[in-house]
């Protein structure tokens, strides 16, 4: 499945340039303000949340490779759209276009790869397969950082570029098995189980979905280091996930994600109450660190709370509160951003960690 990783990775990559390149983006070709470059962040994570949960009932009946070419095919419309886009609303639509795909190119593809793992590695599977993911999202403001030296048209090639290798590698990839589609209810769409998890979850993206949306103009508006804040929530990310995954099998998921959302509001309040870049990239660090284990110790719950023949569908409705979470984050950190200050949004975000930690110490094992 080396190849399916890869396709994932490069997706992402694209994915997460964006998030670099699109407040400036937005800034200097629209003059946008900073409510309207929250929405255009968060709304891929809607058309993403809403796409999750079929790409995941479609991976469990075996249609995985089908899910993912066309995933990656979206993603690469998405992306040129952006690039091209020459008002706000066809950026918007753009976006809406990447964030389908992005859904499809994930979801499609974890039920494929748990077929290979036993019911009780999947946890730990799930943290390092998902690393094809969060470390695109994480690596690739990076990338388009670098590339962007060549100015945004470069830029914005760059991406494409990595969307048409997502897609070329993914067509490259053999059949998933046979395909099983059972008849399509909405009903096969949310898992019983899952709620409890979903919400930690979603909660828990909220603090990413803020740093997505504001930090780079927070850093730009007076603490300074830009072009360090997400990388530096990058390293953070994989460094934890690379070398935690496993700490799921061996001590649970609620405890794991407890720990892990306790890091996460401590660097929420070291961002509100430093008021220099180093001490705001601290804060950064320890978020990063803290939201990185949050996917394998979600999956650690659905799975032991969900029926084994619907694992993906769970777990892809699950991520899908991931991105309302960050759907959220763009534009609530926008408007409190536009309205009060950059500090607000991120007591929002520490508000919100802690709420995703009651949920998940009050979890009861079994729905």
């Amino acid at each position: 499945m080396r190849r399916l990783w890869v396709a994932v990775f490069l997706a992402y990559l694209a994915f997460g340039g964006t998030l670099q390149l699109l407040p400036a983006t937005l800034s200097t070709r629209f003059h946008s303000d900073a409510a309207f470059i929250g929405l255009t962040v968060g709304i891929a994570f809607a058309a993403t949340a809403l796409c999750r949960p079929i790409a995941g009932w479609a991976g469990d009946a075996g249609a995985g490779r089908r899910i993912v070419i066309m995933g990656a095919a979206l993603t690469l419309a998405g992306t040129l759209g952006q690039g091209l886009a020459a008002t706000e609303w066809q950026l918007l639509v753009s976006r809406v276009v990447m964030g389908a795909g992005e859904a499809g190119v994930f979801s499609g593809a974890l039920p494929w790869v748990w077929r290979q793992v036993p019911p009780h590695k999947r946890g730990s599977a799930s943290g390092l397969f998902g690393l094809s993911m969060w470390s695109g999202l994480a690596i690739g403001p990076l990338v388009a950082s670098i590339a962007v030296l060549g100015g945004q048209h470069v830029a914005w090639l760059a991406l494409a570029a990595l969307s048409l290798g997502s897609l070329a590698v993914a067509t490259a990839t053999t059949a998933s098995g046979r395909v099983r589609l059972p008849r399509f209810t909405l009903e096969a769409l949310w898992v019983r189980g899952m709620a409890a998890p979903s919400v930690m979850f979603g909660l828990t993206a909220y603090g990413y979905g803020t740093l997505s949306a504001v930090l780079v103009l927070y850093l730009d508006s007076g603490p300074g280091g830009s072009s360090l804040g997400l990388p530096v929530f990058a390293v953070a990310f994989l460094l934890v996930r690379v070398t935690g995954s496993r700490l799921v099998d061996r001590a649970g998921g609620r405890v794991v994600a407890a720990a892990s959302l306790i890091v996460e509001a401590v660097g929420f309040a070291v961002i509100i109450a430093a008021g220099t870049a180093a001490g705001v990239l601290v804060g950064v660090a320890l978020v990063g660190a803290g939201c990185s284990l949050a996917f394998p110790a979600a999956v650690g719950m659905a799975i032991a709370r969900s029926p084994h023949h619907a694992a993906g569908s769970s777990v892809a409705g699950m991520t899908s509160f991931w991105d309302l979470g960050i759907l959220t984050a763009g534009v609530g950190a926008g408007i409190l951003a536009e309205a009060l200050d950059f500090r607000s949004a991120f007591v929002a975000a520490l508000a919100a960690a802690l709420l995703a930690l009651i949920v998940a110490v009050s979890m009861p094992s079994h729905p």
